[in-house]
């Protein structure tokens, strides 16, 4: 097996992964030990249906490198990974690239092996296009906009509230937590990143848009 190491640089070196991947055990006690953020990078739409707790769902099929930074400013935090079966190769590749090198452990056997130990997991509710658009004019309901700054500023649904990945962390910690939270992007891929924060935060009525603004009928009708 080609060996890959630790590197300080961005030429996509990591250690091996039969050294990363350890069991869910070692898992909980290294994310509690060493407070790290567990990454999880399977579909929004797995995500939802099922996640460990606290976890944040950066999906592989998206923009992760850029979503990645725009989450976890400091390229030091140690990181735990989720993954699909055979995808924590480019996954490790994509974190060390982007200046990430203290991934401390890669869960072995991937999200099955949680769910199979009978530890607590996380639900995230998705709604559609219709569902959304009725939603969003009830009362103690607050409508986030993750989209980049710059689509927010061409074209928004009234009454949204923009708030970058960047700035979630941040935010979330003077939220109300029994309001009602419903957040839409482009397609649903940043959307989904934004609702796992929230829910980290203890947020408690969090709803994802599924398809984001493009799954919209007519997004002037909100």
């Amino acid at each position: 097996m080609e060996e890959y190491h630790k590197s300080s640089g961005l030429d996509g070196k990591f250690n091996p992964l039969d050294e990363l991947q350890i069991d869910v055990k070692d898992f909980v006690i290294s994310a509690v030990k060493n407070q790290a953020i567990i990454i999880d990078t399977r579909r929004a739409d797995h995500y939802a249906d099922a996640a460990i707790p606290g976890s944040i769902n950066i999906g592989l099929n998206g923009t992760f490198t850029s979503c990645l930074t725009a989450v976890i400013p400091n390229l030091n935090q140690p990181i735990l990974l989720v993954c699909d079966d055979g995808t924590a190769i480019d996954v490790l590749m994509k974190l060390s690239r982007a200046g990430f090198n203290n991934c401390i452990g890669v869960l072995l056997g991937g999200f099955n092996t949680w769910l199979d130990s009978g530890r607590p997991i996380t639900k995230t509710s998705r709604i559609v296009n219709d569902e959304f658009l009725k939603i969003i004019k009830e009362q103690d309901t607050v409508l986030i906009d993750v989209r980049h700054k710059r689509d927010y500023q061409l074209n928004h649904i009234k009454g949204a509230k923009h708030l970058s990945l960047h700035e979630l962390n941040t935010e979330a910690k003077a939220m109300d937590k029994e309001a009602r939270y419903i957040l839409y992007c482009v397609n649903g891929y940043r959307s989904m990143i934004a609702a796992s924060i929230l829910k980290g935060h203890n947020v408690i009525d969090v709803r994802d848009l599924i398809g984001g603004i493009n799954a919209l009928k007519d997004p002037k009708a909100a």
